[in-house]
């Protein structure tokens, strides 16, 4: 009698233990996901991979912040698990000394500097209205290191949304900004002959990152298996969209109803000629090291102050590779 109540009080315990690992299990494939601003073109890629990972399992929980700090913010202080956000808003986060490290590449740097087609000189913008995303962006970075290598002085205006600048600049409320592609292309189509591009900083600074995927150095450490599959659907979903571009306007259409139809063939295209979605999520050492090197001569990080193995954590990525192979 005091056997059989032994063995069934151990079975209970083991049942009670499946029942907790169970749901650490399922806690596990629940991912919670930090937008740095509403979902855009260079969103596509990630939004076709949370689908797919759901039919592993694997839910992805995002959440769109209207600035990034706040999504930086939200992935160091454990209220989301992952997130994108721009290069420099990560690694400044790691100079502050917080929880933080780059994993892969969202996109690359497809910043434009557009301004009126009487703007034909950087030099130009000295006290002119140069409008950027915010404080501690690639954005602030590239006007500013104009700023410093033409010696000029521009009036700074912080405006998030690289749309809401473009409006900016076509009702005459700006002077010049940094626009992403699909915007450039707007600005263009709407105002023929009024505006061009004065520089193409994907073209001048192509070893410089763009928006970055990170997360926490114990949320890597402690769901490895989630990251990978989660960085796999990622590059899976990069090399999709590169080997049959056809299929970004027909995702675009169906996730990002507010994209205007007739600028995505132009920004597909762009985007494709650019590699602005790099198929093997470029988080490089060289790169890597030619971005902190950047943005220290802009000002935005302290020199030395951070280096690649600080920043970077590049093992889960690597491990993808691997099983996947590098694409050329």
């Amino acid at each position: 009698m005091i056997r059989s109540f032994a063995k069934t009080a151990a079975w209970l315990v083991l049942v009670a233990l499946a029942l907790v690992w169970g749901s650490e299990a399922q806690a596990q494939k629940k991912v919670r996901f930090a937008y740095p601003s509403s979902a855009d073109m260079g969103d596509i890629p990630s939004l076709l991979a949370w689908e797919q990972l759901k039919k592993q399992g694997i839910e992805v929980v995002p959440t769109f912040f209207p600035k990034t700090d706040l999504a930086v913010q939200a992935v160091v202080a454990g209220e989301a698990d992952m997130g994108t956000a721009a290069g420099i808003a990560v690694m400044k986060a790691v100079e502050s000394g917080l929880n933080a490290r780059i994993i892969a590449e969202q996109v690359r740097n497809e910043w434009q500097l557009v301004a009126p087609v009487s703007v034909k000189d950087p030099k130009q913008l000295d006290g002119k209205r140069v409008g950027y995303h915010a404080p501690v962006t690639v954005t602030e970075a590239l006007v500013k290191w104009m700023a410093q290598h033409y010696k000029i002085n521009p009036q700074w205006m912080i405006i998030p949304g690289s749309d809401v600048r473009a409006e900016a600049l076509m009702r005459g409320q700006l002077d010049a900004t940094p626009a992403e592609i699909g915007d450039v292309i707007n600005i263009l189509n709407s105002k023929p002959g009024q505006f061009h591009v004065l520089t193409s900083y994907a073209k001048t600074f192509p070893q410089l990152i763009g928006s970055m995927y990170f997360s926490r150095v114990d949320y890597l450490q402690q769901n490895g298996p989630v990251v990978e599959a989660v960085l796999e659907a990622l590059l899976r979903a990069h090399r999709l969209l590169d080997e049959k571009p056809a299929l970004v306007k027909e995702h675009a259409l169906r996730l990002l109803p507010e994209t205007k139809p007739e600028l995505i063939d132009a920004i597909a295209k762009s985007y494709r000629e650019l590699r602005i979605w790099d198929v093997n999520a470029g988080a490089g050492k060289e790169r890597g090291n030619a971005s902190i090197k950047f943005f220290e001569e802009a000002g935005l990080l302290k020199k030395d102050a951070v280096t690649f193995a600080q920043a970077f954590e590049t093992a889960p990525l690597e491990k993808v590779l691997k099983k996947i192979g590098v694409k050329k």
